[in-house]
């Protein structure tokens, strides 16, 4: 759930992030060569992909801290690894795999625009595993 909730400010933060309106949306599906010629289609379909990429990433942050009692310390250091890893993977090697850069060609614009909210997600996915995880233990403190 932190993960869709995660993936869901993610993908709103690149539907507002340039001058254009989900501009930035159709970038998600490019990571996976697709390429869809309508714009509206395109940017609903980046949307969504960004959505199903944040649940998995989510997936993947439970499983990692489920044995383990969480602080919110720990939550938001991890996040913000996961934050790295996510821009690390997508916004940097397979876009620029997609597009046929060298694969850690990167220019300042570019870094700018992903880096900051990348590292904003991974904080977010951190901060609300951790509230829901709050959340679980007092609920199973009062049954």
């Amino acid at each position: 759930m932190a993960g869709l909730l995660a993936g869901l400010v993610l993908a709103m933060l690149n539907f507002v992030t340039d001058g254009t309106p989900g501009r930035l949306l159709p970038e998600a599906l490019h990571w996976f060569g697709i390429t869809i010629a309508n714009p509206t289609t395109s940017r609903f379909a980046g949307f969504f992909l960004l959505l199903v990429l944040g649940g998995v990433c989510g997936l993947s942050f439970g499983a990692l801290q489920r044995v383990k009692s969480i602080t919110i310390s720990r939550a938001l250091l991890w996040g913000l690894a996961f934050g790295f890893a996510w821009w690390l993977v997508f916004s940097l090697l397979l876009a620029n795999i997609m597009s046929h850069h060298a694969v850690f060609s990167l220019d300042f614009g570019r870094f700018l625009s992903t880096f900051p909210i990348n590292l904003l997600f991974g904080m977010v996915l951190g901060a609300i595993y951790f509230q829901l995880q709050q959340l679980r233990r007092a609920s199973a403190l009062q049954v």
